[in-house]
């Protein structure tokens, strides 16, 4: 059985399916790469301890159990301002009744607060300029109902766990409500907000949880300096705009005062509306092998001089390289093969050259690795727990979240190109060049170019130039090594047009991150 971080007392690994078994509890193929970002600064943010709240610290911090219990996270589910935020913007299939009058109870009693002394304006207009100011920061919408949708993590409000509403749970909730004669009582306007699934895992699937515990695997490894910074750089990023965490709070805050009976006999139903108990699981211990790689990378970035936008958006595309990089390790030694799979980088546009038959083939290999690794589970006592499932059924499930993940993580971000059809392979875009250079390059410092390839394969095994190419081949017969010459070169004048490359002389190059801490 695969050790596990942290050390929970009375977990059972083999009993869990194939793909958590050899990667952790959870990686899943629905959740969107946004929603790893989201899920990790959700924990990072929310108040954290054993199995009492009572016990738990105030949050923003790397905590993790020492006495073998598992880990709890404790989020505020902010109903009631998602709702004021996404209700009114969603479909009108999706909006439920019991919810139209909560949100019409919120708004009239937020309506009553507000001084208007110029005639142009009502009250109604300047609700809707809050809920669109802050609908206006969405990051996960689509065809989501209300409760389902994010926000762009700009303040710790704007953070906020998963909510599922069942259309025939809210449907007979409203009708049992309507029944009493009583809809608009105080205590049923929690039990409003209480009706959700806070732990279904259907979109915040724990993949943020599996990168949480991955980075608090390496700072357990390093020097407490390294927590003290890189506590600031994620706080910092998430505390970036304080004027929308005062209005958010204020909108939040009035919803709570509406419904809230503060009577001690209702005190359940009162925790679980101010918060949500959410248990984290376990990863391989194997991890801890890059663990503090990561760390490194993620202090680099998030401590650059930025802005918070693009500084988020950079963050969420280094965590996809990070997961991608955790499993593709993991793969190879489960399989006994050591840490060996490369990323070869395709930048040529030759399609008959030797590099690009030699990417195609890397890449193949890693999807191969990363589902053979999943039959190296015990998958004989998962079988025996749930006797309606087949093995050939258990294996096919895991390529969903294994090979195909991998895929679809690394699309997402352009890693991996085309977006459709045959041929896939590794490549590079601009913005994933930047995450690049500002996660393996110290804030305002300079790295030669020779160096800066040795750390790209040194973290993430990227191979781009030729001393790459012939150490990591070094074993291989490889008759077109020369070809990296020319991958080199584009890389090279890649790196110059992103602004981060200056040229000392004919020979010798230096790698620069601009952005200061």
């Amino acid at each position: 059985m695969a050790k596990i971080f942290p050390s929970i007392n009375n977990v059972n690994v083999s009993e869990k399916n194939p793909q958590i078994q050899i990667y952790g509890h959870r990686l899943y193929k629905d959740q969107t790469l946004y929603e790893y970002l989201l899920e990790f600064l959700l924990l990072f943010s929310s108040k954290k301890g054993g199995s009492s709240y009572k016990s738990a610290d105030e949050g923003f911090s790397f905590f993790i159990p020492s006495d073998g219990g598992a880990l709890y996270y404790y989020p505020s589910p902010k109903i009631g301002l998602k709702r004021f935020i996404f209700f009114n913007h969603s479909d009108q299939e999706k909006r439920f009744e019991v919810d139209k009058e909560a949100l019409d109870l919120h708004r009239d009693n937020i309506r009553r607060l507000f001084k208007i002394s110029n005639n142009e304006y009502n009250e109604e207009f300047v609700l809707n300029v809050l809920q669109d100011l802050f609908y206006g920061f969405n990051a996960i919408t689509g065809k989501r109902s209300w409760f389902a949708q994010s926000l762009i993590p700009l303040s710790p409000e704007m953070i906020f766990c998963e909510a599922i509403g069942n259309k025939n749970d809210r449907t007979k909730l409203y009708d049992d409500l309507k029944k009493a004669g009583d809809i608009s009582n105080d205590f049923n306007h929690i039990k409003v907000d209480q009706k959700f699934n806070f732990d279904q895992h259907a979109f915040m699937a724990r993949g943020g949880e599996v990168y949480y515990l991955h980075v608090a695997q390496g700072l357990q490894l390093m020097d407490s300096t390294n927590t003290d910074s890189l506590v600031t750089g994620l706080k910092n990023i998430i505390t970036s705009v304080p004027q929308l965490s005062d209005i958010a709070s204020f909108i939040q805050e009035n919803w709570e005062t509406v419904v809230d009976p503060h009577d001690q006999s209702h005190e359940e139903e009162i925790a679980n509306f101010h918060y949500v108990k959410k248990r984290v699981e376990f990863i391989p211990t194997v991890y801890e092998k890059r663990a503090c790689y990561a760390v490194e990378e993620l202090t680099n970035l998030i401590n650059c001089e930025l802005d918070p936008f693009e500084k988020i958006e950079l963050t969420g595309s280094l965590i996809a390289l990070q997961i991608i990089r955790m499993m593709s390790m993991r793969a190879t030694e489960a399989l006994n093969k050591g840490d060996s799979q490369e990323w070869l980088i395709d930048l040529t546009k030759n399609s008959k050259g030797a590099i690009r038959k030699l990417a195609v083939q890397s890449y193949e290999q890693l999807e191969l690795n990363i589902y053979s690794a999943v039959h190296q589970a015990d998958i004989d006592e998962y079988l025996k727990k749930n006797i309606k499932m087949t093995e050939v059924k258990a294996l096919d499930a895991a390529a969903k979240d294994t090979n195909l993940l991998v895929r679809k993580i690394a699309k997402a971000t352009g890693f991996l190109i085309p977006a459709k059809g045959t041929n896939m392979r590794f490549s590079l875009n601009e913005d994933l060049v930047k995450v690049l250079v500002l996660s393996l390059v110290k804030p305002g410092e300079r790295v030669l170019f020779s160096t800066f390839l040795s750390k790209c394969y040194e973290h993430f095994k990227i191979i781009i130039g030729l001393k790459e190419a012939s150490m990591h081949y070094a074993k291989k017969d490889m008759t077109h090594l020369i070809d990296f010459d020319e991958n080199e070169k584009i890389f090279l004048q890649l790196l110059k047009d992103c602004g981060f490359l200056r040229d000392l002389s004919d020979a010798t190059s230096i790698v620069e991150n601009p952005y200061k801490g």
